[in-house]
């Protein structure tokens, strides 16, 4: 990648060598899950994870497919370490493996800690573009088709495309859910050339792949197939991969209880080219936090919280039984407990203090933090089609 102040990115010929490349997308930093202070190191462990793997593999570039913050609402001290983090990045890979995103619908949110915000279009995303540690793509759908993706500028911190080697990738933010309407525009926009490699990145699910989840049908986003050699998305968290040209890794780290359930990671691909192009594809896991999933089944009626507590502490001891020493001297081992109460419900003199059993069991056994799901007698089925 050969760059000049004030001009634009300038492209680089093939050469016959392959290209590599990570895509990674909702990485969620800021997410701080259930209030706890690890959970939001989490999110950043995992993305210092993505950009080591940058290194070790030797990749041309990482393409991130939106949702790279949960929201405006960061601290400081945690924007600063991810600013220090890709500083550090840009240093010591002296530049040579630019970070490339868009903004999905969580960096470019309407809220902020309940306020509707007045001027639309602020993100982390742009603040950090801003300061050179990323290169932030967007189109622009209201412009002429030939203007839609111009070059990224590397001054004025612009543009809807970039070339690396033989590979042009093409971004625009997060268009809404179902941005059919947008589709037929994008594809004239994109240029077919010879000996070029298409990259699109775009934030949106594919119908299907996510139950009672709204998304684009497969037949609308097809019209692209013959402009577009590998549509890179973000936005569903499950990680699914259609006709070998459609490619979502699913987010980094699990935002929700389940996310915790979905395959998730990254994608490590390498382009060859002879007489077509080829692409070799690697899944690969993130070493991220367990999440242990545990029923506990009440098959009597229990009159008070001791019985309770005893009870349901039994159960916990029996589980744990077996625990890797190590658990419980590293708070990186330690899981999420996600604890879900079934059977026969507890008489009305009991009354189940939540806050309290989680506490009692954070304290006892080697958990980060507890959710749980009272889940008895008619809400079983539900549960278990859930989990």
């Amino acid at each position: 990648m050969i760059k000049t102040p004030g001009s634009v990115i300038e492209s680089k010929k093939f050469n016959g060598e392959p290209v590599k490349f990570i895509h990674a997308s909702d990485i969620h930093l800021g997410c701080q899950q259930y209030q706890n202070q690890h959970r939001a190191d989490d999110f950043i462990k995992a993305f210092k994870e993505i950009l080591a793997l940058s290194m070790e593999h030797s990749v041309d570039f990482i393409i991130l497919g939106g949702d790279v913050f949960t929201s405006l609402e960061m601290l400081p001290g945690k924007l600063l370490e991810v600013i220090d983090m890709l500083t550090e990045f840009k240093v010591s890979t002296k530049e040579m493996i630019p970070i490339i995103a868009i903004e999905g619908n969580h960096d470019i949110r309407k809220f902020s800690f309940g306020l509707k915000i007045a001027k639309r279009g602020q993100s982390w995303l742009k603040l950090i573009s801003s300061l050179g540690l990323i290169i932030l793509l967007d189109g622009n759908l209201d412009a002429p088709t030939e203007n839609v993706f111009k070059p990224y500028d590397s001054f004025l911190k612009k543009g809807g495309k970039i070339q690396i080697k033989n590979v042009m990738i093409h971004g625009i933010r997060y268009i809404g859910q179902e941005p059919v309407e947008y589709l037929p525009k994008i594809k004239e926009s994109i240029k077919k050339e010879e000996g070029i490699f298409n990259i699109l990145l775009q934030h949106y699910g594919i119908e299907g792949q996510m139950k009672n989840v709204p998304g684009i049908r497969l037949e609308n986003v097809n019209q692209l197939k013959n402009r577009v050699d590998y549509l890179a998305l973000g936005h569903f968290h499950h990680q699914f991969i259609l006709d070998d040209w459609i490619y979502n890794p699913g987010s980094s780290e699990a935002a929700s209880a389940i996310d915790a359930t979905y395959k998730r990671g990254i994608f490590l691909v390498e382009i060859s080219k002879e007489e077509n192009f080829t692409k070799n594809v690697q899944i690969i896991r993130l070493n991220n936090r367990h999440h242990q999933w545990e029923v506990i089944f009440f098959p009597k009626h229990l009159k008070n919280n001791k019985e309770f507590y005893h009870f349901i502490f039994k159960k916990l001891e029996l589980i744990f039984l077996n625990r890797d020493p190590q658990m419980e001297t590293s708070i990186d081992m330690i899981p999420v407990l996600y604890l879900v109460l079934k059977g026969k419900k507890p008489s009305h003199s009991l009354k189940i203090n939540e806050k309290e059993l989680k506490n009692r069991i954070r304290k006892n056994f080697p958990v980060l933090d507890v959710k749980i799901y009272q889940k008895f007698t008619n809400s079983i089925v539900k549960l278990d089609k859930y989990m």
